[in-house]
């Protein structure tokens, strides 16, 4: 073994045992849990990514509105007062999830959004997808969207479709045209006046989604006012009709 080989053998094992030394002193946290995590694994320790994928299977959705079945029964049978025509929600939020989100919003974790959308998307249904050849996301208001650096629905639905083939993302199809309050604490009738207007159509985009029927993705269902004033836009404009696809339904 010549020098210039011994040499490199000694750097990469130099880096391996730093960075064993490294793990054992400073280990990886799980975001959700704050237990060590191995190396191996992205974001979760085993039994969070469990507990998320059960998550996910233990799900009784409604076809159309994706309510949980086991905790409340929904009313799609008799009405739908929404304008889109189906929702698909990957989880029930839970305490894991808002942790999830909460790194995600505040912590910068575009990739988490990602992520999330990467290794959920293969328990989206495909007839989900049937007939819809376009994504897009919810848009942020610009002013939130600069402070917080990136749109977390975004990198959800281009997790999907970097998973999915012949799906094609289009972004800002709509733009947040003014900023509104949280909606957190809001019912579904002031949820609703608190979206009137503020939603406009990209008229840039016009010629890419005009005729075309899109899903539009969004990080948390609740309501459904934000997805229903977007819709409302984009079938106003041209659009063929929607679907929404949330990665967690409250």
């Amino acid at each position: 073994m010549n020098q210039r080989k011994v040499q490199f053998w000694i750097i990469n094992n130099l880096h391996a045992i730093t960075g064993r030394v490294e793990d054992y002193f400073f280990p990886r946290l799980c975001i959700i849990c704050n237990k060590p995590r191995t190396p191996q694994q992205q974001w979760f320790c085993s039994s969070c990514h469990h507990n998320l994928i059960k998550n996910q299977q233990s799900r009784i959705g409604c076809p159309r509105c994706s309510q949980n079945q086991l905790y409340r029964v929904c009313a799609c049978d008799f009405s739908w007062d929404y304008p889109f025509e189906s929702i698909f929600s990957l989880l029930d939020f839970d305490d894991a999830v808002q942790q999830i989100m909460y790194h995600v919003k505040y912590f910068g974790k575009n990739r988490l959004a990602w992520y999330m959308g990467n290794i959920l998307s293969e328990y989206i249904p495909d007839s989900f997808f049937f007939g819809f050849d376009i994504i897009t996301a919810v848009p942020l208001h610009w002013k939130r969207q600069l402070s917080r650096g990136y749109n977390q629905a975004y990198w959800f639905a281009k997790g999907i479709v970097d998973n999915r083939k012949g799906l094609e993302l289009i972004p800002d199809v709509i733009k947040r045209q003014h900023s509104t309050k949280t909606q957190t604490k809001l019912g579904k009738t002031q949820r609703k006046e608190n979206m009137q207007g503020v939603f406009i159509f990209n008229k840039i985009k016009s010629d890419k989604v005009k005729g075309k029927s899109l899903i539009l993705v969004d990080d948390v269902f609740t309501t459904g006012a934000t997805t229903s004033a977007c819709t409302e836009e984009l079938l106003k404009n041209g659009c063929l009709k929607v679907n929404v696809l949330s990665l967690a339904r409250d």
